[in-house]
């Protein structure tokens, strides 16, 4: 008799010990983003993706030109709940991992080439001393939430650059809700094209049998959002960051990136690189422009700022090959960058901020402890 309880005891002590196995695999399957390492592995992801070695042929964005240049990078993803807080929706604070892998992932389609090319030529140019890579900093981020991501629920992060001016290069992600906004077409992945045309196809269709009929081709939704101004409906947040390229303590304009990367066109011999936006001056030694060649302790005697200003002022081979119709030249790249140039500044401007930390100067209401 004790033998069969003991027996039996050891076969339900197996099952439990199987079934707590599958079901932590399953909690584990969905909370893959918030697993140790997980946002490490994301980013070497997003490397991986972008390496023309996949059986599907990878675009180069030179061979798009400045088309490409405000164009969006969407991204998918989904709301781990490990990502929810106790308001069952996803947490502010998970924003900005996910914040990073998007725009890891534009900079990377963007700018790659750009990058190593720049860093290579600045190193020649010195002789071959200092370093030979440019380094990618994030200089500030900023959120606007404006609906909740539910627990297991999909979305879109659309990732584009917004503007730039001779230090900062600014980008902005839109949180998107998934399947809810379909692009025109895609520049860089020409076989998602032939899915398109033919949702297109039956759309026209539908259109002329309704139009056969003397049916209005306007769909509820689509009417409320042809009436609706403002943010478009789907949104759930959007951010904005912005980024210094650096070589050393250099600093390296993003108008010169941009263009060894083939994203501008031919640049008029009148028109100047844009100032720094109109950010309060709380410089970092070392920092500014004008003493960057000064402050570099890897670079020869030369100047470093004048050989950075002698690739600025080199008009370079512009817009080999624009893409179609779509011609963008340098008046339409300078309209679109002084458009997000203006809510650029309007956010640099709340680095004002740091001038109201009082410090040691009142009283605090007094000190407390969390987890370290």
């Amino acid at each position: 008799m004790a033998s069969s309880t003991t027996s039996l005891l050891s076969y339900l002590d197996l099952k439990s010990l199987g079934f707590w196995k599958i079901l932590a695999i399953f909690f584990a399957l969905l909370n893959l983003k918030q697993l140790p390492f997980a946002w490490h592995l994301r980013i070497i992801s997003g490397l991986f993706q972008h390496i023309p070695w996949t059986s599907r042929p990878l675009v180069d964005v030179p061979s798009i030109g400045p088309a490409a240049l405000f164009r969006p990078l969407i991204l998918a993803s989904r709301a781990a709940p490990l990502e929810c807080d106790y308001n069952l929706h996803k947490s502010n604070s998970t924003y900005f991992a996910d914040f990073d892998i998007g725009r890891l992932h534009l900079l990377i389609r963007l700018c790659h080439s750009g990058i190593a090319k720049t860093g290579l030529d600045l190193w020649k140019k010195e002789g071959e001393k200092g370093p030979r890579q440019l380094g990618v900093m994030m200089g500030g981020v900023n959120m606007n939430f404006r609906k909740e991501i539910k627990p297991g629920q999909a979305f879109e992060m659309w990732t584009r650059l917004l503007t730039w001016d001779r230090k900062w290069f600014f980008t902005v992600t839109h949180f998107v809700r998934k399947n809810t906004v379909k692009p025109k077409g895609w520049l860089l992945q020409p076989w998602r094209n032939k899915n398109r045309d033919k949702s297109i196809q039956t759309q026209q269709q539908s259109s002329r049998m309704r139009d056969a009929k003397g049916e209005d081709d306007t769909t509820g939704a689509e009417r409320k959002a042809l009436e609706k101004t403002g943010p478009h409906p789907a949104i759930f947040a959007t951010g904005i960051a912005k980024y210094v390229f650096k070589r050393g303590r250099l600093t390296i304009p993003p108008e010169l990136v941009l263009r060894n990367s083939g994203l501008l066109p031919p640049k008029p011999s009148d028109h100047e690189t844009p100032p720094v936006s109109e950010t309060p001056a709380m410089p970092i030694e070392g920092d500014a422009l004008p003493t960057a060649g000064a402050a570099m302790q890897n670079l020869t005697s030369k100047n470093a700022e004048a050989l950075v200003d002698e690739a600025l002022n080199d008009p370079g081979i512009g817009d080999q090959n624009a893409a179609g119709e779509d011609r963008w030249d340098w008046d339409r790249v300078e309209r679109e960058r002084l458009k997000g140039m203006k809510i650029a500044e309007a956010w640099t401007k709340t680095e004002m901020l740091g001038e109201m930390f009082d410090g040691e100067e009142g009283m605090a209401l007094g000190k407390y402890w969390d987890i370290p």
